[in-house]
This record gives C-alpha cells, sequence and structure tokens, in this order.
C-alpha cells in the first residue's frame, strides 16, 4: 500500500510524462500560425448567377466557400480594395484561390503578394475573423498570422482541384 508521500510522487511523474509526451506532439514549438483546412458545405444556391446590381443574398459562411455569385472574366491577381462576396464566390467558382488579409504589415502585405497568380487572388477584407483566410471552393484556412509555406500548400492543394459546375 503505497503512503501518502508514495501516491503524490506517482502522480507528479504521471503529470510529467504526460506533459513530455504533449510536448512532443505539437508542432511548429506549439506556435501554430494556422488552423486545419475546413470543408464547408456547398451553398444550395451556388448554381444562381446575380447581376451586380442585386442585393447581396445570405451566405452560409463569412468569408464564403460557395454560393451565388456574378459572372465575369476574373480579376486581376492583386486587388487593392476588398472584394464583394458575390465576387469572391465567382473567383472560387472559377477554380481560383483568394487570400484574403487584414492588419498585415506593408513588407507582409508584399509577402503575401507575391503568391498572386492566374490561379491565385490576393485582396484586403478589413472584415475577416483573423490575419489571413484562405478560400476555395467549398474550403477554408484561417491564419493567425503570415505563413506563406502554409497558403502555398493550402495553393497547391486546392486551386483548380474542383469545377463546380460538373455538380450542376
Amino acid at each position: 500500500m503505497l503512503g501518502l508521500w508514495g501516491r503524490w510522487r506517482s502522480t507528479t511523474w504521471l503529470l510529467v510524462a504526460v506533459t513530455l509526451m504533449s510536448a512532443g506532439c505539437s508542432s511548429d514549438n506549439g506556435d501554430a500560425s494556422c488552423g486545419p483546412v475546413t470543408q464547408e458545405r456547398l451553398d444550395p444556391n451556388s448554381a444562381i448567377h446575380l447581376t451586380t446590381s442585386a442585393e447581396e443574398p445570405r451566405f452560409l459562411s463569412d468569408p464564403p466557400t460557395s454560393g451565388p455569385h456574378v459572372p465575369g472574366p476574373p480579376p486581376t491577381p492583386v486587388q487593392q480594395d476588398p472584394l464583394p462576396r458575390l465576387q469572391q464566390t465567382a473567383i472560387l467558382e472559377q477554380g481560383s484561390v483568394l487570400l484574403q488579409y487584414r492588419d498585415l504589415t506593408l513588407a507582409e502585405e508584399a509577402d503575401l503578394r507575391e503568391l498572386a497568380s492566374d490561379d491565385v487572388v490576393v485582396a484586403p477584407n478589413p472584415e475577416l475573423p483573423d490575419l489571413v483566410v484562405a478560400t476555395a471552393w467549398t474550403v477554408k484556412q484561417v491564419c493567425s498570422r503570415l505563413d506563406e509555406a502554409v497558403l502555398e500548400q493550402f495553393v497547391a492543394d486546392h486551386a483548380r482541384e474542383v469545377d463546380p459546375h460538373e455538380a450542376e
């Protein structure tokens, strides 16, 4: 039978072991810059094309990953102004990735703009829930700081991944 000292010592060693195992399982030294990629539900109104003068509909998420949109050519890869949600969903419907940001330094903005391409649009958005949000058709990743490697992987995994018209 363990005495009080023996039980305290056993409990202490158990706590130390659990703490060490937890530390060994974390990545990036516990400084995760981005959350996981989340799959979002397809908005049932995604096949609806609206005009630019139409009243903005309600989206399932913000920023949206699917939903009604305005038809038209893709915008230039680097945007200086926030994009309306109807244009955001149009970009995603075309198979592009949208990288939106807020409150970045000028140097971070320049680094993020380096990711812009024919398949990637970069735009400011002061209403984001965090500093950077990457969206593609029905997927999203939220970042609390700029992590170019994570965003490059998001682009590699999701640009031109799905043709939403196949489901129509």
